[in-house]
């Protein structure tokens, strides 16, 4: 068994007669804190976007945990995300923000509560449940968004600037 949170094998995305990855191959070890670093247009975002599974490759596997995941919906693929711009649903509470995710696995109500609160604690916003994200400072925002991408526990957390 391998120690490896991603894989990425023989990766290749076109877009007609574009290549704009060509047979990436990547190991990102379990724990590892890993960056990409490159000129505009060198494939950041499609890699990225394929791991999330925004994006299908044209070939390749993507394998998360010794799983391939390749043809999963990125629902599917257990991996929390944190946008630059924080992506909060403005007419959502932070509340529901953080909830969203345990929402959406229909998780009952009794655990939702428990893990936002726990989740809000951490970040130190208890009190700020029934607030807006247009209430709320940048920081403020980074956690709530930083919240949510942490409460459904999630196998990979991807921290995504422009």
């Amino acid at each position: 068994m391998n120690t490896y949170d991603i894989e990425l094998r023989n990766i290749t995305k076109r877009y007609g007669k574009l290549v704009a990855l060509n047979n990436v191959n990547l190991e990102i070890r379990r724990g590892e804190f890993f960056t990409l670093l490159g000129p505009s247009g060198s494939g950041k975002t499609t890699t990225l976007r394929i791991i999330m599974g925004f994006e299908r490759s044209t070939f390749g596997d993507i394998i998360i945990r010794n799983k391939v995941v390749t043809n999963q919906p990125s629902y599917k693929r257990n991996i929390g995300i944190v946008f630059q711009n924080y992506a909060l649903f403005p007419h959502l509470t932070v509340f529901e923000n953080v909830a969203f995710p345990l929402k959406i696995r229909k998780k009952r109500a009794e655990y939702i509560k428990k893990h936002v609160s726990s989740m809000l604690e951490l970040v130190d916003l208890q009190g700020y449940e029934d607030r807006y994200p247009k209430q709320l400072s940048g920081g403020e925002q980074q956690r709530v968004a930083l919240s949510r991408a942490l409460v459904f526990e999630p196998t990979i957390l991807l921290l995504i600037a422009n």
